[in-house]
C-alpha cells in the first residue's frame, strides 16, 4: 500500500511539474543583444517550453542569430514557431499575434534584447503551481553598460490592492515580468490596441489584473531589463511617449468605467495621470506649464497625495496656480 501511494504521488508530481509554458518574443533590430537573450531561452532549466518569434521585418541580421544560436540547441528545435510578417506592424499587433499563436498553460513575454535567468520559467512554474495563481510576478534587473539595479516589486494577494498597484505602476506595468495564464488572456478577449504603440502594455496589465483572480510572486529577480540599446520599440521621443501613454490612460479609464470599478480606482487612476504629464514641470529640458496643464487638468492637485520632495511639491504648487491664471 505505501509503495501504491507512493508512485502515485510520483506520478501526480511528474504530470503537475510538466505542463506547457510558452515564451513569446517579438524580433526587431536586435542582431547585438539577441544572441545572450536566445541563450537563457535555450538553456533554461524547464524541458516542455515552446518559443514563439515574430519577426517585424527586422532590417538587422536578427533572424540569422536566431537560427544560429537555435543549431547549438538540436533539442529546442521542434519547439520553436517563427512567424514572418510582410511588413512592419508594430509591437501591439505583435504581441497580438504572439498570444494567437501560443499553446501554452502559461505564458510569459521575453523583449528580444533583454535575458531571464536559466532557472526562470521552472521557478516561475514551482510558483504556480504551490499557489494555483492566475499571475505570477517576479523582481527584475534594470541593466545599464556599467552598473545593474535591482528593483523589488511587490504583488498584494487581495484583488482589489493589487489593481491599485497596477494602476498606479506600484507594481511596473510591463510584460515581461509576469507568468500568466493563458485561458484567462483567451477567455477574457484580452489584447494590445495597435492605435497605442506606449503604454499598450500598460493597457493589457490593468484588463489582466482585473480578470485575474489570484496573484504570486518568486521572490527572486529572475529578469534582466536592457537600459541600453538606442533601437527598441521603447526609444520614443518623449513628447510623444507621454501623448501615446495618455491614451493609454484614457482606455483603462474608459475599462473601469464600463466595469463598474471607476470609483475604487479614482484616486490611484488620478495619481497615474498626474505622474504621466509630471516631467513637464520637473524636467528642466521640456518644461511646458501650457502643455502639463492641457493633460489631464482633474488632475492637477494630483501631487498632493504623492511622495514628492518639498522644492518639488512648491513647484507642482505654482504649476496648478499657474495653470489657473494663464491656462
Amino acid at each position: 500500500m505505501y509503495c501504491l501511494k507512493l508512485t502515485l504521488s510520483l506520478q501526480m508530481d511528474f504530470k503537475d511539474k510538466f505542463m506547457k509554458v510558452s515564451i513569446l518574443v517579438p524580433v526587431y533590430n536586435v542582431e547585438k543583444y539577441f544572441a545572450r537573450c536566445l541563450e537563457t531561452l535555450f538553456s533554461q532549466t524547464y524541458s516542455d517550453i515552446e518559443y514563439v518569434f515574430v519577426n517585424d521585418c527586422t532590417p538587422d541580421k536578427s533572424m540569422y542569430v536566431l537560427q544560429e544560436t537555435l543549431e547549438k540547441y538540436p533539442s529546442r528545435a521542434n519547439s520553436v514557431k517563427i512567424i514572418e510578417n510582410k511588413q512592419n506592424l508594430g509591437i501591439a499587433i505583435v504581441r497580438n499575434t504572439l498570444l494567437e499563436n501560443a499553446t501554452g498553460e502559461y505564458v510569459l513575454f521575453v523583449d528580444s534584447d533583454d535575458w531571464i535567468e536559466v532557472d526562470a520559467i521552472e521557478k516561475f512554474v514551482d510558483k504556480a503551481q504551490q499557489s494555483n495563481a492566475d499571475i505570477v510576478g517576479c523582481d527584475y534587473f534594470e541593466e545599464y553598460p556599467d552598473r545593474q539595479v535591482l528593483f523589488k516589486q511587490s504583488y498584494p494577494s487581495h484583488h482589489v490592492e493589487a489593481m491599485k498597484a497596477m494602476t498606479l505602476l506600484r507594481i511596473k506595468g510591463v510584460l515581461w515580468k509576469l507568468f500568466m495564464r493563458r485561458e484567462l488572456i483567451v477567455h477574457n478577449n484580452i489584447y494590445f490596441v495597435p492605435e497605442v504603440q506606449f503604454g499598450e502594455d500598460y493597457i493589457f496589465c490593468c484588463k489582466l489584473f482585473f480578470y485575474a483572480k489570484s496573484f504570486s510572486c518568486v521572490d527572486e529577480a529572475l529578469y534582466h531589463y536592457v537600459q541600453y540599446n538606442p533601437n527598441n520599440y521603447c526609444s520614443t521621443d518623449s513628447g510623444l511617449r507621454i501623448e501615446s501613454f495618455s491614451r493609454a490612460i484614457t482606455i483603462v479609464e474608459t475599462f473601469y468605467r464600463e466595469k463598474g470599478v471607476y470609483d475604487i480606482l479614482e484616486k490611484e487612476l488620478l495619481q497615474r495621470k498626474f505622474l504621466s504629464k509630471s516631467s513637464y514641470v520637473l524636467d528642466a529640458k521640456k518644461r511646458d506649464i501650457k502643455k502639463w496643464a492641457s493633460y489631464f487638468p482633474e488632475s492637477n492637485g494630483a501631487w498632493r497625495g504623492l511622495n514628492y520632495s518639498l522644492p518639488n511639491r512648491i513647484r507642482f504648487l505654482l504649476a496648478e496656480v499657474m495653470a489657473k491664471l494663464f491656462c
